[in-house]
């Protein structure tokens, strides 16, 4: 566990309190790294007080009790970044075209077998049960609204496991996944198994994305462009101040994408 008796920023102390206080905030993988999320906060945000203070914008004590507005002065003051203009939007999409598409449609239907996933015997037995019906399935096809009646564990079932219109994101990665290899009036080869348990799964129809025009793209490739832009001159602002200031008790590592909270 990252631990700290406190942090000086040119003899100004952040607390374990204060630290302790701030980890609600930071949502991580691990205490540890909420931990640490939470000191670059705190230390990242003194360093910004002290150069307002130093500025003349304000004074520390006021910069305390409403240090976001006070940040928010600085940084216009501090940070110029253009916005991207038409041709650099334009040369970003050209070598992203990919990005630039609407979401495929999927018309689908599914028969699924429950099986909660810390249950293995419940898991082997769903499997066992998805594999006997896709080999009827593959014997029979027309078996499928039948079986997804009688057997589906989907609230689907009750209409014979038609899901109706599916576009990307909104299933589970695993069963997009087996969606965005399939082709139209195909049938799953295999059971599909996600977290709720096996899938069988049927296209009815698919529909491919289409190319979006620059023109409809344009604004939001700008406004990415610059959100980059500022994450990136924002980073380097901070690591200077950094290196003009006597930290003890922390070490700084920024990335890009670091952002004041």
């Amino acid at each position: 566990m990252i631990t700290a008796p406190g942090i000086l920023i040119n003899g100004v102390k952040i607390t374990p309190e204060q630290i302790d206080g701030e980890v609600q905030y930071h949502p991580a993988g691990s205490l540890p790294e909420a931990r640490y999320e939470a000191m670059q906060a705190l230390v990242v945000r003194e360093l910004l007080i002290q150069r307002a203070a130093e500025l003349g914008l304000c004074k520390r004590d006021e910069a305390i009790e409403t240090p976001d507005a006070i940040i928010d002065d600085l940084l216009v003051q501090e940070l110029s970044v253009p916005e991207a203009d038409e041709d650099t939007c334009k040369r970003y999409y050209d070598n992203n075209r990919q990005k630039f598409f609407t979401s495929p449609l999927f018309e689908v239907s599914h028969i699924l077998y429950l099986a909660p996933p810390e249950d293995n015997e419940a898991r082997k037995e769903a499997k066992s049960k998805a594999d006997k019906a896709l080999t009827e399935l593959q014997e029979s096809p027309d078996l499928f609204e039948s079986l997804a009646r009688e057997e589906s564990g989907c609230s689907s079932a009750k209409d014979n496991g038609r899901l109706g219109q599916i576009s990307k994101g909104q299933t589970m990665p695993e069963f997009e996944a087996a969606l965005l290899r399939m082709c139209e009036g195909e049938l799953s080869t295999e059971p599909v198994e996600t977290e709720v348990g096996y899938h069988i799964i049927k296209v009815h129809k698919h529909l491919e994305g289409k190319e979006l025009p620059f023109e409809t793209v344009q604004d939001r490739i700008s406004d990415y462009l610059s959100c980059h832009s500022w994450q990136r001159a924002f980073s380097q602002y901070i690591q200077l101040l950094a290196g003009r200031a006597e930290i003890s008790g922390f070490n700084l590592k920024l990335a890009d994408s670091v952002l004041v909270q």
